[in-house]
């Protein structure tokens, strides 16, 4: 079968760099920097490069750059791996498969395998400098990520706020919470109350909560009880007191986890909603689309995170240096929250 002109192949029929580059109008350093630090190309050229990829099939030999690099030519996505689940955690595997086809997707379009890893403890850390040329982390502990900073080796943090020498990609919750809080104002409710968890022990709610609180001159209603179903149960009980008498009429709950408990102790003890009070969750978690309105909630944009982590990480392998981005979360609108008039 006669090939057309111009179509540069190698033995085993597939197109080469040389080709794409050609056909791109691009130089073919340009090409390979499409896969290997895809943010060092300009959109429009970076376009031009995939599109003609695209219509010729070139696949980059992943496994014949990294022998070119004398590396592994694998990205590792490393997680901590949890104890037994609590019936709530599981939930949760939605953002984790969001997570990993993010991430994915960046490492896909790069000279790169991504390979994913568990550890129980610290100790086995130190091994995966023998297995792959940079790590994503998630779900590491501040003992942990301080310690995969002492490897000398490219790696990244995701989600939550470190210490300012850890690489790390992360939520800005602080303003998370104030979106909330900026949300009920403009709707004119100014009898706020704040349903949390674990304030002493987690930072990640303790910032939602400051966000929250700094949107009112008067501290908000604070409940401080447990996270999850359950707990969101208890206190939605304990609140509605407050709601008939007038003294609360929105709540900003800490996750949409929490919210589930919350509402089912609401509705059953009478309370309408929005109508005797506005709720706004966190998180965006798909399941709350069971209950019988939508929740207002404030998106994580996890996606967003680990792509921008991915995307730094290539960039840190060819030009290293501190990698340090917050991500502010977006406020998704529902039912749950009264509309002015």
């Amino acid at each position: 079968m006669l090939c057309s002109p111009g179509w540069n192949r190698t033995r085993n029929n597939m197109p080469t760099r040389d080709l794409i580059a050609k056909k791109a109008k691009v130089s073919s350093a340009t090409v390979s920097r499409v896969y290997n630090d895809p943010d060092s190309v300009s959109p429009e050229k970076r376009e031009r490069v995939l599109a003609a990829a695209a219509k010729y099939g070139y696949v980059p030999d992943k496994h014949a750059s990294a022998l070119r690099r004398n590396a592994s030519g694998s990205i590792m996505f490393l997680e901590r791996r949890p104890h037994a689940s609590s019936p709530d955690e599981r939930y949760y595997l939605w953002l984790y498969a969001d997570v990993i086809r993010a991430v994915q997707s960046v490492i896909d379009s790069s000279m790169f395998n991504l390979m994913l890893r568990s550890f129980t403890d610290i100790g086995e850390i130190d091994h995966i400098r023998e297995e792959c040329d940079a790590v994503i982390c998630h779900s590491l502990t501040d003992r942990e990520a301080a310690h995969m900073h002492t490897l000398g080796m490219p790696y990244v943090c995701c989600y939550r706020n470190m210490a300012h020498d850890i690489n790390t990609v992360f939520v800005d919750e602080y303003a998370g919470g104030k979106l909330a809080g900026t949300r009920f104002r403009e709707h004119g409710l100014t009898k706020p109350a704040h349903i949390t968890g674990a304030l002493a022990q987690n930072n990640v709610c303790a910032q939602r909560w400051e966000g929250f609180a700094s949107c009112f001159e008067q501290e908000p209603m604070l409940m401080n009880g447990a996270l999850g179903i359950a707990g969101g149960y208890t206190s939605g009980k304990a609140v509605v007191r407050s709601i008939k008498d007038g003294s609360v009429d929105s709540i900003f709950i800490v996750n949409d986890l929490t919210a589930i408990g919350v509402v089912h102790a609401l509705t059953e003890s009478g309370i309408r909603i929005p109508g005797d009070v506005s709720l706004i969750g966190y998180d965006n978690l798909p399941f709350t689309q069971t209950l019988p309105f939508s929740l207002a909630t404030i998106a994580l944009s996890l996606s967003e995170v680990y792509a921008a982590a991915a995307r730094s990480l290539l960039a840190s392998i060819r030009s290293p240096g501190p990698i340090r981005t917050s991500i502010t979360p977006a406020y998704v609108d529902g039912a749950s929250v009264r509309q002015m008039h």
